[in-house]
């Protein structure tokens, strides 16, 4: 299986509580946050295709429409743009979740955090911060 995952999920699913836009999305982002944060039993590489667009998550959040998210004109698309020049990502390119993990970690400071993070809802209930981000991702060494 290739997860398809937009750039700022990638500290959404590090930071998931259950918390979300409906019940469908919290029942599939937990499905997505165990296949990309549990290590796999079998010991395979799994794969992740990072992009800028709709992905896995997407698909069961009630704001998708077929003109992309209607949160706020869609501004998710630039802030995952934004995100993946300041992590050093490419989009529309696949990695190992190990590797895109360790990447992350590396590359992780608490200004790429709080410039990404904290127009969010989420971030300003109190579900995110940089500390917590930074513990989760502390685990994984670099590319």
């Amino acid at each position: 299986m290739m997860l398809r995952l937009r750039v700022h999920h990638l500290f959404c699913s590090a930071l998931f509580v259950g918390k979300g836009y409906s019940e469908s999305f919290c029942e599939n982002m937990q499905k997505i946050v165990q296949w990309l944060w549990e290590t796999s039993s079998q010991g395979e590489e799994r794969e992740v295709e990072l992009i800028s667009g709709e992905d896995s998550i997407c698909k069961e959040c009630p704001n998708l429409t077929k003109e992309g998210c209607s949160l706020e004109d869609n501004h998710v698309v630039s802030k995952d743009v934004r995100l993946a020049q300041a992590l050093q990502l490419q989009t529309d390119r696949s990695y190992s979740v190990s590797a895109l993990l360790g990447h992350v970690a590396q590359n992780l400071t608490e200004e790429i955090f709080e410039t990404s993070c904290h127009k969010c809802e989420w971030y300003r209930m109190g579900l995110c911060s940089y500390a917590k981000l930074a513990d989760k991702y502390s685990n994984y060494s670099g590319i």
